[in-house]
């Protein structure tokens, strides 16, 4: 008797730290998702509503799905809890989780790319991408040695396949990123292709291929902004959440996502969002590597 009474009072003192070790824990009324603004904001603003109705039914409780203004307006949201998830690009997730802001619970899915621009829909998904030199048809460049001297345009300076990425790039072939170019924000990687097209910059770096962003209205994209080369591999975007989120909310936004991705119409809104095609798993240390390349550029200043 004495034995069970022993170990009876052992798992209510076990059960007591847990629930103690949840005590604080941010569990909303209402979920708070935001998705970054990495190309035009009436694309993403279109496919909000969408969003939130299947997280809503997948979580049995009320969604907000907003559009942040950039990368740093939800880094800061999420270090406020105002904001609970958010779909943070590589790079900006590095920052937001040094800031205490965010942990990463699944890293998205896509189909590889090839040189033409085509996705490799026969192909497994990857959960890594490419940036790729992209410039105007006309430009005479044919390789990264042709980029002194030119101007770049880029969808941010927090965008790893926009602008990390290629500054490391940069710096590998002895091109100093900070005075052998100018470097154009453009607000979005669809801008950025467009800045190409209508030559106010003579290259640009986005993801691979973000031409497709804009096929739609220019058909003739791929004709007179050519692809020339591409980076290394970068981890794949993120979605992410406040450390202090609860955990059993945390475990149902992964697995409401995992399930969106996992029918046709909810692919199709995902996809139609940041492109992705479904989502896995994801630990912090996968992206160790965009810390090394964050850190090489800490020295670096750009106008």
């Amino acid at each position: 008797m004495k034995k069970i009474l022993t170990v009876l009072i052992a798992l209510l003192l076990v059960i007591g730290l847990f629930a103690c070790g949840n005590v604080g824990k941010v569990n909303p009324d209402v979920l708070e998702v935001q998705l970054i603004p990495s190309r035009d904001a009436a694309v993403l603003d279109a496919q909000r509503q969408p969003l939130e109705d299947l997280l809503e039914a997948e979580l049995d409780m009320e969604v907000n799905v907003t559009v942040a203004t950039d990368y740093n307006a939800l880094i800061e949201a999420m270090k406020s809890e105002q904001v609970h998830v958010g779909l943070l690009a590589t790079a900006s997730y590095v920052l937001a989780h040094e800031e205490g802001a965010a942990d990463v619970i699944l890293k998205s899915l896509r189909y590889d790319v090839d040189d033409d621009g085509n996705l490799l829909t026969d192909a497994p998904l990857v959960d890594g991408y490419k940036s790729q030199l992209v410039v105007a048809a006309d430009s005479g460049i044919t390789s990264i040695d042709d980029l002194v001297g030119k101007t770049i345009a880029i969808s941010s300076f927090t965008s790893t396949s926009g602008f990390v990425w290629p500054a490391n790039l940069l710096a590998d072939n002895n091109i100093d990123p900070t005075t052998d170019v100018t470097w154009m924000n453009a607000g979005g990687h669809d801008a950025a292709i467009l800045a190409v097209y209508n030559g106010q910059a003579d290259a640009a770096f986005t993801f691979k291929d973000a031409r497709t962003l804009v096929e739609g209205d220019y058909p003739d994209v791929y004709d007179e902004v050519v692809f020339i080369t591409n980076t290394e591999s970068i981890p794949n975007d993120t979605i992410s959440v406040i450390p202090n989120l609860h955990p059993d909310l945390i475990e149902k936004v992964k697995q409401a996502f995992i399930n969106i991705a996992s029918t046709e119409a909810g692919r199709a809104i995902i996809r139609a969002v940041y492109n992705h095609e479904g989502y896995a798993e994801a630990l912090d240390s996968e992206y160790d590597i965009v810390r090394t390349y964050l850190e090489r550029q800490e020295d670096w200043t750009f106008e």
